[in-house]
């Protein structure tokens, strides 16, 4: 299946973007794969230039630029709820299946071989319950149709969230009330497999998010399965 990759970063995320990057050359099969879209939202140039040595990478000026600080920041919360736009924009523009993945995942193994094309698209469902059915860590829009439409609610119902809750992360309650309310064909991928925080043998993806135990960009990187990317690739 032919398809892209999609993620977001500015330069407070360059050491994420790094490990990104380099384990998905690594463990990932891009044999199928069109298009890297890095969206910057203020990457430094060597950053940049740093990026064109991989084959297959392609930066995208975001249009502005994030200070990201710390988790949930104003900064945070603009590339975050961005992504879904940039999402839309790349399946408009190139029509093939495209995965949204957040740039603090590290690749552990191939995930391809997980997907099924029949769906519209994948969704990482927690394996938690409490604050949100679905994160959204990896995304994967299969049907590009479908995908536009569910794109178009996803939208809505963030900024519906954003102006009628005193929530502070909008992006992933958003994205499960629209799997809720509409009728899909969802292939749920558990968020063990694609978007791991303690990773085991069975995990494809690792999440170096942010929770309590680890807050910032520094703590992330030296948690225990960071090591051996950090000392890898950094």
């Amino acid at each position: 299946m032919k398809h892209n990759i999609l993620t977001v970063a500015n330069e407070n995320y360059r050491d994420f973007l790094i490990l990104f990057i380099n384990s998905l050359f690594e463990f990932g099969d891009l044999s199928e794969t069109d298009t890297i879209y890095v969206y910057n939202t203020g990457l430094k140039e060597e950053t940049i230039q740093y990026l064109s040595y991989f084959p297959k990478v392609e930066v995208v000026d975001a249009g502005f630029s994030s200070d990201s600080q710390a988790v949930h920041d104003e900064g945070w919360r603009k590339n975050t709820y961005s992504k879904t736009m940039f999402l839309k924009d790349i399946l408009t523009k190139t029509k093939l299946p495209t995965f949204m993945i957040d740039s603090d995942s590290i690749i552990v193994q191939n995930f391809i071989d997980l997907i099924d094309p029949e769906c519209d698209f994948t969704g990482c469902e927690r394996s938690r319950t409490g604050f949100s059915r679905y994160i959204g860590s990896f995304f994967g829009a299969i049907n590009v149709e479908k995908s536009l439409d569910f794109l178009d609610k996803w939208i809505n119902n963030i900024e519906v969230l954003q102006t009628t809750t005193d929530l502070k992360h909008c992006e992933s309650p958003a994205l499960a009330k629209t799997i809720e309310e509409n009728n899909f064909n969802v292939q749920n991928l558990p968020e063990q497999i694609v978007s791991a925080v303690f990773p085991t043998q069975e995990s494809r993806l690792i999440h170096l998010k942010s929770d309590h135990y680890a807050l910032t960009v520094k703590d992330r990187l030296n948690l225990p399965h960071a090591q051996q990317f950090v000392q890898r690739y950094l």
